[in-house]
């Protein structure tokens, strides 16, 4: 009996323990890490649920441009050994784009975040950012024309609105040209698009005309000759296609003649440079000499001063 009271005074004197321990209990819960308030907004913000969609989204972003760097670097790869540069670097950017857009996509979803709404606020947004940025959009559509006409490559040389340059990089927005002086000159592909573009080094040969003008008396057949001749013998000149011989016409100051020679296009400066060298000597050889512009003024007496052009190969 004594033993049964005994229990019962312990366990009497536990209730007030327990009950303790059942309020620090409750109030723990409604608390997160011990003082924040669970039905606060902090409590909201760091609950398990968020720090799980955190977690998740986190995951997407990571493992997402983990796989697009992995994938563009193959890509890449890919298409530097089967296409140009113009054409790999524009896939390259739009495999980039396509990348990203399914990562965002799918770490909205993977937040719970309601797409539908953003995608009406991103259909009014987009209408105001296309106005703002048609010249980019019309940029990188015009690079996909220009990737289609292969018109260039990165190394040739381009002459754009009387601009000539070696394209040193191809984007999706530009190409960029190093000129011969060393300046740096950046051409929309819109640009490109609209303007009248040579490529100089598309082909591996090149003519050089020489317009020439020869004096009034001069015998064709020996002028014909002697600049022929001056062409086959040049180191630089090729062989074939022949040179070309043309009479222009009959000009104010002498007859204009064009003296076409064929060179390679590796070696247009050099060529050139030698060429009109070769011209000047076999002409001085030959004792042909070329035309220059000539006035001679005539005066009587008690006449009005006249002027009146005169061929360069006349005698005064």
């Amino acid at each position: 009996m004594v033993g049964t009271e005994g229990t019962l005074g312990a366990a009497a004197g536990q209730e007030p323990a327990l009950e303790a321990a059942a309020e620090t209990a409750a109030e723990g819960a409604d608390t997160i890490l011990g003082f924040i308030p669970a039905d606060g907004v902090l409590g909201r913000i760091f609950s398990m649920d968020t720090a799980l969609k955190v977690g998740r989204v986190a995951l997407i972003i990571v493992a997402g441009l983990v796989l697009v760097g992995l994938a563009v670097s193959i890509l890449r790869r890919m298409t530097r050994r089967r296409m140009d540069a113009r054409t790999s670097a524009l896939l390259v950017k739009l495999a980039q784009y396509l990348g990203f857009a399914l990562i965002a996509i799918n770490a909205f979803e993977a937040a719970e975040v309601d797409l539908s709404a953003l995608l009406g606020a991103a259909g009014i947004a987009g209408i105001a950012l296309g106005f703002a940025a048609q010249t980019s959009v019309s940029n990188f559509i015009s690079g996909f024309f220009l990737m289609s006409d292969k018109t260039f490559a990165q190394g040739d040389v381009l002459s754009v609105n009387g601009l000539t340059g070696v394209v040193t990089a191809v984007d999706a927005l530009s190409v960029k040209l190093r000129t011969f002086d060393n300046q740096l000159v950046r051409i929309p592909n819109e640009t490109l698009i609209k303007a009248d573009v040579a490529n100089v080094t598309r082909y591996p040969a090149r003519r050089l005309d020489m317009k020439l003008t020869l004096t009034y008396g001069t015998d064709m057949d020996a002028a014909r000759t002697a600049l022929v001749g001056a062409v086959l013998g040049d180191v630089y000149a090729l062989r074939k296609p022949e040179p070309l011989f043309l009479v222009r016409g009959l000009g104010d100051n002498g007859i204009d003649v064009l003296l076409g020679a064929w060179l390679a296009a590796d070696d247009w400066v050099e060529g050139t440079n030698s060429l009109y060298s070769s011209v000047v000597a076999a002409l001085s050889e030959a004792g042909l000499g070329l035309a220059y512009p000539t006035i001679t003024v005539l005066q009587d007496d008690g006449a009005p001063q006249k002027t009146a052009r005169q061929p360069s190969g006349a005698r005064r």
